[in-house]
Protein backbone atom coordinates (compact mmCIF):
# COMPACT_ATOMS: atom_id res chain seq x y z
CA UNK A 1 0.00 0.00 0.00
CA UNK A 2 1.34 3.46 -0.94
CA UNK A 3 2.13 5.70 2.04
CA UNK A 4 0.98 9.34 1.83
CA UNK A 5 -0.09 9.53 -1.83
CA UNK A 6 0.56 13.01 -3.23
CA UNK A 7 -2.65 15.10 -3.19
CA UNK A 8 -3.76 16.63 -6.45
CA UNK A 9 -3.12 20.20 -5.27
CA UNK A 10 0.57 19.39 -4.76
CA UNK A 11 1.03 18.17 -8.31
CA UNK A 12 2.42 20.82 -10.65
CA UNK A 13 0.96 19.49 -13.89
CA UNK A 14 -0.46 20.96 -17.08
CA UNK A 15 -3.83 19.48 -16.13
CA UNK A 16 -3.85 21.60 -12.97
CA UNK A 17 -3.31 24.77 -14.98
CA UNK A 18 -6.13 23.92 -17.40
CA UNK A 19 -8.45 23.08 -14.49
CA UNK A 20 -7.66 26.39 -12.74
CA UNK A 21 -8.43 28.27 -15.93
CA UNK A 22 -11.65 26.35 -16.60
CA UNK A 23 -12.98 26.80 -13.05
CA UNK A 24 -12.41 30.56 -12.91
CA UNK A 25 -9.57 30.63 -10.38
CA UNK A 26 -7.78 33.35 -12.33
CA UNK A 27 -9.11 36.86 -11.55
CA UNK A 28 -11.25 38.48 -14.24
CA UNK A 29 -8.85 41.44 -14.63
CA UNK A 30 -6.43 39.08 -16.42
CA UNK A 31 -8.97 38.90 -19.26
CA UNK A 32 -9.73 42.62 -19.57
CA UNK A 33 -12.21 43.25 -16.73
CA UNK A 34 -11.86 45.85 -14.00
CA UNK A 35 -10.04 45.03 -10.77
CA UNK A 36 -13.16 45.12 -8.57
CA UNK A 37 -12.90 44.38 -4.82
CA UNK A 38 -10.01 41.93 -4.96
CA UNK A 39 -6.42 42.53 -3.91
CA UNK A 40 -3.94 40.92 -6.35
CA UNK A 41 -0.91 39.38 -4.66
CA UNK A 42 2.13 38.82 -6.91
CA UNK A 43 5.23 36.78 -6.13
CA UNK A 44 8.85 37.13 -7.23
CA UNK A 45 12.02 35.23 -6.37
CA UNK A 46 15.49 36.37 -7.48
CA UNK A 47 15.46 39.69 -9.36
CA UNK A 48 17.78 42.11 -11.11
CA UNK A 49 17.42 45.88 -11.04
CA UNK A 50 16.24 46.49 -14.64
CA UNK A 51 13.91 43.48 -14.60
CA UNK A 52 12.09 44.51 -11.42
CA UNK A 53 12.04 48.19 -12.26
CA UNK A 54 10.05 47.58 -15.44
CA UNK A 55 7.17 46.17 -13.36
CA UNK A 56 7.37 48.94 -10.77
CA UNK A 57 7.23 51.60 -13.49
CA UNK A 58 3.98 50.06 -14.75
CA UNK A 59 2.48 50.14 -11.25
CA UNK A 60 3.73 53.68 -10.60
CA UNK A 61 2.49 55.14 -13.87
CA UNK A 62 -0.94 53.57 -13.43
CA UNK A 63 -1.44 54.73 -9.84
CA UNK A 64 -1.28 51.49 -7.86
CA UNK A 65 -0.71 51.45 -4.12
CA UNK A 66 1.36 48.66 -2.55
CA UNK A 67 0.41 47.06 0.78
CA UNK A 68 2.36 45.10 3.39
CA UNK A 69 1.42 41.78 5.02
CA UNK A 70 -0.64 43.30 7.86
CA UNK A 71 -2.59 45.48 5.44
CA UNK A 72 -3.25 42.47 3.21
CA UNK A 73 -4.70 40.58 6.17
CA UNK A 74 -6.81 43.59 7.14
CA UNK A 75 -8.37 43.60 3.66
CA UNK A 76 -9.32 39.94 4.10
CA UNK A 77 -10.79 40.43 7.58
CA UNK A 78 -12.72 43.55 6.55
CA UNK A 79 -10.73 45.91 8.76
CA UNK A 80 -9.41 47.78 5.71
CA UNK A 81 -11.40 48.95 2.70
CA UNK A 82 -9.79 49.10 -0.73
CA UNK A 83 -10.42 52.72 -1.70
CA UNK A 84 -7.82 52.79 -4.46
CA UNK A 85 -6.25 50.19 -6.78
CA UNK A 86 -3.80 48.22 -4.65
CA UNK A 87 -1.49 45.22 -4.96
CA UNK A 88 0.92 43.22 -2.79
CA UNK A 89 4.46 42.47 -4.01
CA UNK A 90 5.98 39.36 -2.40
CA UNK A 91 9.63 38.30 -2.65
CA UNK A 92 10.00 34.71 -1.51
CA UNK A 93 13.07 33.33 0.28
CA UNK A 94 14.68 36.74 1.10
CA UNK A 95 17.34 36.32 -1.57
CA UNK A 96 20.24 38.77 -1.26
CA UNK A 97 18.76 40.84 -4.10
CA UNK A 98 15.99 41.90 -1.70
CA UNK A 99 18.69 43.98 0.01
CA UNK A 100 20.71 45.01 -3.04
CA UNK A 101 17.87 45.60 -5.54
CA UNK A 102 14.34 45.40 -4.09
CA UNK A 103 14.76 47.84 -1.20
CA UNK A 104 16.50 50.54 -3.29
CA UNK A 105 13.70 50.32 -5.84
CA UNK A 106 11.00 50.46 -3.17
CA UNK A 107 12.67 53.64 -1.97
CA UNK A 108 12.87 55.11 -5.47
CA UNK A 109 9.18 54.52 -6.21
CA UNK A 110 7.88 54.99 -2.66
CA UNK A 111 6.45 51.47 -2.52
CA UNK A 112 6.20 48.59 -0.05
CA UNK A 113 6.97 44.88 -0.39
CA UNK A 114 6.88 41.70 1.67
CA UNK A 115 9.72 39.20 1.86
CA UNK A 116 9.49 35.75 3.42
CA UNK A 117 12.74 34.79 5.17
CA UNK A 118 14.12 31.35 6.05
CA UNK A 119 15.91 31.81 9.41
CA UNK A 120 17.67 28.44 9.33
CA UNK A 121 19.49 29.43 6.14
CA UNK A 122 20.39 33.01 7.09
CA UNK A 123 24.06 33.75 7.80
CA UNK A 124 25.74 36.44 9.84
CA UNK A 125 27.56 39.09 7.85
CA UNK A 126 30.39 41.56 8.33
CA UNK A 127 28.38 44.68 7.65
CA UNK A 128 26.01 44.89 4.69
CA UNK A 129 26.78 44.32 1.02
CA UNK A 130 26.84 47.07 -1.66
CA UNK A 131 23.44 47.83 -3.14
CA UNK A 132 22.68 48.60 -6.77
CA UNK A 133 24.57 51.69 -7.92
CA UNK A 134 27.30 51.37 -5.27
CA UNK A 135 30.84 50.31 -6.00
CA UNK A 136 31.24 46.57 -5.60
CA UNK A 137 27.58 45.69 -6.22
CA UNK A 138 27.27 42.09 -7.43
CA UNK A 139 24.42 41.75 -9.98
CA UNK A 140 24.59 37.96 -9.60
CA UNK A 141 24.57 37.95 -5.79
CA UNK A 142 21.67 35.47 -5.59
CA UNK A 143 24.05 32.81 -6.92
CA UNK A 144 26.94 33.70 -4.63
CA UNK A 145 28.24 31.70 -1.68
CA UNK A 146 25.88 33.68 0.57
CA UNK A 147 22.75 33.98 -1.61
CA UNK A 148 20.25 35.11 1.03
CA UNK A 149 19.99 38.35 3.00
CA UNK A 150 22.20 38.31 6.10
CA UNK A 151 20.83 39.11 9.55
CA UNK A 152 22.44 42.56 9.32
CA UNK A 153 20.69 43.21 6.02
CA UNK A 154 17.33 42.03 7.34
CA UNK A 155 17.73 44.38 10.29
CA UNK A 156 18.45 47.20 7.84
CA UNK A 157 15.33 46.36 5.83
CA UNK A 158 13.19 46.34 8.95
CA UNK A 159 14.67 49.64 10.18
CA UNK A 160 13.79 51.39 6.90
CA UNK A 161 10.29 49.91 6.87
CA UNK A 162 9.73 49.48 3.15
CA UNK A 163 10.17 45.70 3.05
CA UNK A 164 8.03 43.80 5.54
CA UNK A 165 9.79 40.61 6.73
CA UNK A 166 7.64 37.57 7.48
CA UNK A 167 8.16 33.81 7.85
CA UNK A 168 8.90 31.15 5.21
CA UNK A 169 9.32 28.31 7.77
CA UNK A 170 12.58 27.54 9.57
CA UNK A 171 14.39 25.66 6.80
CA UNK A 172 12.18 25.62 3.65
CA UNK A 173 12.71 21.85 3.67
CA UNK A 174 12.19 19.14 1.13
CA UNK A 175 12.22 15.66 2.71
CA UNK A 176 12.60 12.15 1.36
CA UNK A 177 9.04 10.84 1.23
CA UNK A 178 9.04 7.42 -0.42
CA UNK A 179 11.05 4.22 -0.27
CA UNK A 180 12.12 4.34 -3.90
CA UNK A 181 15.72 4.46 -5.07
CA UNK A 182 16.20 7.03 -7.85
CA UNK A 183 19.95 7.59 -8.26
CA UNK A 184 23.11 8.46 -6.38
CA UNK A 185 24.43 11.95 -5.71
CA UNK A 186 27.53 12.55 -7.82
CA UNK A 187 29.81 15.61 -8.04
CA UNK A 188 27.99 16.66 -11.22
CA UNK A 189 24.48 16.32 -9.71
CA UNK A 190 22.62 19.62 -10.03
CA UNK A 191 19.42 20.59 -8.21
CA UNK A 192 17.96 24.04 -7.43
CA UNK A 193 19.37 25.25 -4.11
CA UNK A 194 16.06 24.99 -2.24
CA UNK A 195 15.24 21.57 -3.73
CA UNK A 196 18.06 19.66 -2.03
CA UNK A 197 16.49 17.54 0.76
CA UNK A 198 17.00 18.36 4.41
CA UNK A 199 18.05 15.30 6.45
CA UNK A 200 18.45 16.56 10.06
CA UNK A 201 15.89 16.07 12.81
CA UNK A 202 14.16 19.03 14.54
CA UNK A 203 16.51 20.91 16.88
CA UNK A 204 19.68 19.57 15.24
CA UNK A 205 21.99 21.81 13.18
CA UNK A 206 20.57 22.20 9.68
CA UNK A 207 21.95 19.51 7.34
CA UNK A 208 21.10 19.87 3.66
CA UNK A 209 22.32 17.42 1.07
CA UNK A 210 24.40 18.72 -1.83
CA UNK A 211 26.66 17.43 -4.58
CA UNK A 212 29.42 17.07 -1.97
CA UNK A 213 27.57 14.11 -0.39
CA UNK A 214 28.82 11.74 -3.08
CA UNK A 215 27.05 8.34 -3.27
CA UNK A 216 24.20 9.33 -0.97
CA UNK A 217 21.02 7.85 -2.52
CA UNK A 218 18.31 10.21 -3.74
CA UNK A 219 14.69 9.26 -3.04
CA UNK A 220 11.48 11.06 -4.11
CA UNK A 221 10.85 14.26 -2.13
CA UNK A 222 7.94 16.36 -0.92
CA UNK A 223 7.65 19.51 1.14
CA UNK A 224 8.10 19.21 4.91
CA UNK A 225 4.79 21.11 5.13
CA UNK A 226 2.97 18.31 3.31
CA UNK A 227 1.48 15.31 5.12
CA UNK A 228 4.36 13.08 3.99
CA UNK A 229 6.29 11.00 6.51
CA UNK A 230 10.04 11.69 6.38
CA UNK A 231 12.26 8.82 5.23
CA UNK A 232 15.88 8.57 6.36
CA UNK A 233 18.65 6.54 4.73
CA UNK A 234 20.78 4.25 6.93
CA UNK A 235 24.26 5.81 6.95
CA UNK A 236 25.94 2.42 7.32
CA UNK A 237 24.53 1.39 3.96
CA UNK A 238 25.78 4.62 2.42
CA UNK A 239 29.29 3.58 3.42
CA UNK A 240 28.75 0.24 1.68
CA UNK A 241 27.54 2.05 -1.44
CA UNK A 242 30.66 4.22 -1.35
CA UNK A 243 32.74 1.04 -1.57
CA UNK A 244 30.59 -0.45 -4.34
CA UNK A 245 28.40 2.19 -6.13
CA UNK A 246 27.09 -0.32 -8.67
CA UNK A 247 25.46 -2.29 -5.86
CA UNK A 248 23.24 0.64 -4.75
CA UNK A 249 19.97 -0.61 -6.32
CA UNK A 250 20.48 -4.05 -4.78
CA UNK A 251 21.41 -2.69 -1.35
CA UNK A 252 18.32 -0.52 -1.44
CA UNK A 253 16.14 -3.62 -1.64
CA UNK A 254 17.55 -4.69 1.72
CA UNK A 255 15.43 -1.97 3.39
CA UNK A 256 17.86 0.68 4.52
CA UNK A 257 15.18 3.36 5.01
CA UNK A 258 13.70 4.41 8.37
CA UNK A 259 10.35 6.23 8.47
CA UNK A 260 9.31 8.75 11.12
CA UNK A 261 6.14 8.22 13.15
CA UNK A 262 3.06 10.45 12.83
CA UNK A 263 3.93 12.04 16.20
CA UNK A 264 7.46 12.80 14.97
CA UNK A 265 6.01 14.35 11.81
CA UNK A 266 3.74 16.65 13.81
CA UNK A 267 6.64 17.66 16.06
CA UNK A 268 8.83 18.46 13.03
CA UNK A 269 6.16 20.59 11.35
CA UNK A 270 5.40 22.46 14.58
CA UNK A 271 9.13 23.09 15.06
CA UNK A 272 9.43 24.57 11.55
CA UNK A 273 6.56 26.97 12.19
CA UNK A 274 7.36 28.00 15.77
CA UNK A 275 11.15 28.23 15.49
CA UNK A 276 10.96 30.44 12.40
CA UNK A 277 8.55 32.92 13.99
CA UNK A 278 10.42 33.00 17.29
CA UNK A 279 13.84 33.50 15.71
CA UNK A 280 12.68 36.30 13.43
CA UNK A 281 10.91 38.08 16.29
CA UNK A 282 13.96 37.76 18.52
CA UNK A 283 16.47 38.91 15.90
CA UNK A 284 14.42 41.70 14.36
CA UNK A 285 12.35 42.84 17.35
CA UNK A 286 9.15 42.85 15.33
CA UNK A 287 5.94 40.78 15.34
CA UNK A 288 5.80 37.94 12.82
CA UNK A 289 2.19 37.20 11.97
CA UNK A 290 2.19 35.78 8.45
CA UNK A 291 3.63 32.57 7.02
CA UNK A 292 4.26 31.76 3.39
CA UNK A 293 4.26 28.00 2.87
CA UNK A 294 7.15 26.85 0.65
CA UNK A 295 5.84 25.96 -2.80
CA UNK A 296 2.43 27.02 -1.37
CA UNK A 297 2.06 23.45 -0.05
CA UNK A 298 0.04 23.12 3.15
CA UNK A 299 -1.02 19.66 4.29
CA UNK A 300 -3.80 19.01 6.78
CA UNK A 301 -1.38 18.88 9.73
CA UNK A 302 0.40 22.10 8.78
CA UNK A 303 -2.97 23.77 8.17
CA UNK A 304 -4.00 23.00 11.74
CA UNK A 305 -0.66 23.88 13.31
CA UNK A 306 -0.18 27.23 11.55
CA UNK A 307 -3.39 28.39 13.24
CA UNK A 308 -2.06 27.24 16.64
CA UNK A 309 1.46 28.68 16.51
CA UNK A 310 0.94 32.44 16.62
CA UNK A 311 0.24 33.30 12.99
CA UNK A 312 -2.83 35.22 11.85
CA UNK A 313 -2.59 34.56 8.10
CA UNK A 314 -0.76 32.40 5.59
CA UNK A 315 -0.02 32.08 1.89
CA UNK A 316 -1.06 28.58 0.77
CA UNK A 317 -2.59 26.81 -2.19
CA UNK A 318 -6.11 25.40 -2.29
CA UNK A 319 -8.28 23.88 -4.98
CA UNK A 320 -11.16 26.38 -4.77
CA UNK A 321 -11.24 30.18 -4.81
CA UNK A 322 -9.60 33.01 -6.73
CA UNK A 323 -5.85 33.63 -6.94
CA UNK A 324 -6.04 36.91 -5.03
CA UNK A 325 -6.78 38.21 -1.53
CA UNK A 326 -10.56 38.59 -1.19
CA UNK A 327 -12.54 40.09 1.71
CA UNK A 328 -14.13 37.36 3.80
CA UNK A 329 -11.93 34.49 2.64
CA UNK A 330 -9.95 32.15 4.90
CA UNK A 331 -6.90 34.29 5.89
CA UNK A 332 -4.76 31.13 6.03
CA UNK A 333 -5.35 30.31 2.36
CA UNK A 334 -4.12 33.40 0.51
CA UNK A 335 -3.31 32.59 -3.11
CA UNK A 336 -1.04 34.55 -5.42
CA UNK A 337 -0.22 35.16 -9.07
CA UNK A 338 3.08 35.05 -10.92
CA UNK A 339 4.60 38.52 -11.10
CA UNK A 340 4.39 38.55 -14.90
CA UNK A 341 0.63 39.11 -14.56
CA UNK A 342 1.28 42.61 -13.20
CA UNK A 343 1.19 43.65 -16.87
CA UNK A 344 -2.46 42.57 -17.06
CA UNK A 345 -3.61 45.03 -14.38
CA UNK A 346 -5.87 47.79 -15.73
CA UNK A 347 -3.61 50.49 -17.13
CA UNK A 348 -1.43 51.42 -20.08
CA UNK A 349 0.18 49.63 -21.86
CA UNK A 350 -1.84 46.60 -20.76
CA UNK A 351 -1.31 42.97 -21.80
CA UNK A 352 -4.01 40.37 -21.24
CA UNK A 353 -3.71 36.76 -20.06
CA UNK A 354 -3.11 35.13 -23.43
CA UNK A 355 -0.25 37.55 -24.23
CA UNK A 356 1.48 36.76 -20.92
Amino acid sequence: MMRNPVPFQERKTAIRGVLDLATGRYPAFLFGARLGRILPVFHFHEVTFPYLESYLVYLHENGYRTLDAAEMTQVITGERELKEPSVVLCFDDAWASVWTVVNPLMRRYNMKAVTYAIPGRIQEGKGVRPIWGQKGHDPDIDRSGNPFCTWEELKGLHAEGRVDIQSHTWSHAQIFCKEQYLRLILPETVLPLLSWPVVNDPGEPLRILSSTQVFHPLLPTRSRMSDALKHDVDLSVIRRIHDDPDAAPYLFKQHFVQIETPDEREHAIRYELERSRQELELRLDKPIHQLCFPWAICGSIADRLVRETGYTSAVADRLGGIRAAVPGQDPFKIMRLKHSYIRALPGKPRKLFWRI
